[in-house]
Order: structure tokens, then sequence, then C-alpha cells
């Protein structure tokens, strides 16, 4: 870098630091005769930080929600690279997901368990209370959730659905967690609209954009396509999730969950 951009570089740094220092002092800071009053600059660093909601920085709780219980938009955790717990649940899709997830549980020292409940929806789980019960069972630190795929003909789903979408995230609660959205073989009625209205950004990953190979039913993906799916699935997470974690990459393998739980249809 040439000198006199050095020069300018360093001097812009000085006053960053040295109107940062200002934000700090809410009453504002004299010179000679004259007083500097810090408060909107204040608020215009924390719009920066806030994604525009300059109150929200002032409201956060100790998961970095805001009072609705919502993050501010572009809210981040960071990576974490500790050991994880994964409960996942799901519907039938989770037969083709869950390998290729083993897989990279297997890798990055993490323990996945798998819950697969056939035909399931939103209203059978949140029905049902077994989310509670598993994750008082297994005690996860990350939950997945992949639903929506027998939902896609659902009449007004936006209405009918919604309690049952906010009942299974006031289970979910303080974990960190990520729904998978499902794999739209057909124009849905409104549950990928219904799931981004209500889930927290950067926690729903929409596969209804994705391609794939089907299987004979023409709905689910074969195992090689849902194995790539998965893929899509963490590559996204690096750079989106808003509950980011370290996954090492497993190579062309699948695994095994360390605990498979099997719900037959609902009656």
């Amino acid at each position: 870098m040439n000198k006199p951009y050095r020069g300018l570089w360093a001097l812009l740094l000085t006053a960053l630091v040295f109107f940062t220092v200002l934000s700090l002092k809410t009453d504002g800071i004299k010179l000679g005769g004259f007083e500097i009053k810090t408060s909107s600059f204040a608020q215009s660093m924390k719009s920066i930080f806030t994604g525009g909601d300059s109150t929200a920085i002032d409201s956060l709780d100790a998961n970095g929600r805001l009072p609705n219980g919502r993050h501010p938009k572009g809210w981040r955790a960071p990576v974490d690279t500790t050991a994880q717990t994964i409960l996942f649940i799901g519907d039938s899709m989770l037969e083709g997901l869950g390998p290729r997830l083993a897989a990279y549980c297997d890798v990055s020292g993490d323990t996945l368990i798998e819950v697969i409940w056939y035909s399931s929806s939103t209203l059978y789980w949140a029905q049902s209370g077994r989310l509670t019960e598993l994750i008082n069972k297994f005690h996860p630190t990350y939950v997945m959730v992949c639903l929506g795929a027998n939902e896609l003909y659902v009449p007004d789903i936006r209405k009918v659905r919604k309690p049952f979408v906010k009942k299974i995230l006031a289970e979910i609660g303080n974990l960190p967690y990520l729904w998978i959205g499902p794999p739209n073989w057909d124009t849905d009625t409104g549950i990928n609209d219904l799931l981004a209205d209500n889930l927290d950004e950067g926690c729903f990953y929409v596969s209804a954009k994705d391609k794939f190979e089907r299987s004979r039913d023409g709905a689910h993906p074969t195992r090689a396509s849902a194995a790539l799916w998965m893929d899509r699935v963490i590559k996204w997470m690096d750079g989106n999730a808003a509950y980011p974690l370290r996954f090492n990459h497993p190579g062309d393998t699948v695994g095994r969950a360390s605990r498979i739980v099997v719900y037959q249809p609902p009656a």
C-alpha cells in the first residue's frame, strides 16, 4: 500500500475509534466552548449492528432475541465448534437425509439422534408432545426438523397450520435449530411461505428451489439425490445459518445415526 494511502487509512481508523468512544457517552462531551452531542452517532452505530433496528441492541435477551422472540435482521451466532448432540426429527424424508447427515456427524465428532415419524406433519408433531419428550430424553444441543412434504396441498394452510408451527417452535425453545423445507415435486398451497414467515431468519433452508432425482413415487428423492440435498444444506449453513455448526466433509460416505427412533403413520 502506498504511503499516502497508509496515512489516510490511519486517519480514518483514528477517527472511527474516537467517535466510537464518544458514542458510549450518552451525555455528550465538551471541548472548549462547544458541546458534542453523541446520541445520534450512538444510534447510528446501533443501527449498523442490528440491521436497521436502532433499538434492538438495547433489548436483546441472553439468547440474542428481541422481545417478540425473533432475532434482529442479519443476526448470526458464532460458529459452534464443540461436539453436538443433534436431534433430527421429521417425516419419511429423513430416510434419505439421515444417513448422509450421520456421515458428517461421524467425522465431526457429533452424536445424531434420528426420529422418523412416517406420514407426519406439523399438525401431528404439535399435537403429540413428542418433541418435548424427545428433548427431555436425549438432551440435544441442536435440533433439525424436516417437515412439510405431507402438507403441500393443505387448503388455507397459512391460517390452519400456523398454530402448529408456532407450537413446534415453542417446544424447541431456546435450542439452536434448523428447519429443512419440503422438496417440492409440485406447486404447494403455501407451506413454504408459512415456514418462511414464522421461522427465524437463517433457520429455514428452502428445498423447493432445488432439483432432485425422484424415486418411483415421484415425491421422495432417490438416496443419491437426498445425499446431495443434505450436502447443499450443510454448505448453505456455513454462510447463512443463524446457528452455524462446524462440519467436516465425509467424502462420499454415508453413516448411521447413533440412535434411530421410528414412529408408525398416525392412525
